[in-house]
């Protein structure tokens, strides 16, 4: 018999920080859809003390104005965890500062859920559980 314990062990694990409260709950509902267990902060410097303490196996970090902060946040996600992967979701017009994208493993499209989830999958060294409907 399988517990609850049994089953988050064998979840994958995501963090995704995101201060668009909105935003944050609609991505987290689709991406708990689709078999991942989903931890969430709505500032930088929440997600980096829960990314610190917890067993992520890859970060979503919404890009907010032209990603000066985000690239403070991501270069510190990497010194502290240099092996997980870091998705930066942008928007489609966004310029983004010298320095943001050298501290990203990818870089997705941020109203596209199934781009997000195929980076997901990619970046953790999962294939892709869901097809994208037509």
């Amino acid at each position: 018999m399988s517990t609850v314990s049994d089953a988050l062990a064998r979840s994958r694990t995501v963090l995704s920080i995101c201060s668009d409260i909105f935003g944050q709950f609609r991505r987290c509902a689709f991406l708990r859809e689709h078999g991942w267990l989903v931890l969430g902060s709505s500032s930088g410097h929440g997600g980096i003390v829960q990314f610190a303490a917890e067993l992520v196996d890859v970060v979503v970090l919404d890009v907010d104005g032209d990603g000066a902060e985000t690239a403070v946040i991501a270069g510190e996600l990497k010194r502290i965890k240099a092996r997980v992967p870091v998705i930066l979701l942008v928007g489609e017009s966004q310029t983004l500062v010298e320095g943001v994208v050298e501290c990203a493993d990818a870089l997705v499209a941020r109203l596209d859920e199934w781009e997000i989830l195929q980076a997901l999958e990619q970046q953790a060294g999962h294939f892709a559980h869901a097809a994208r409907p037509a």
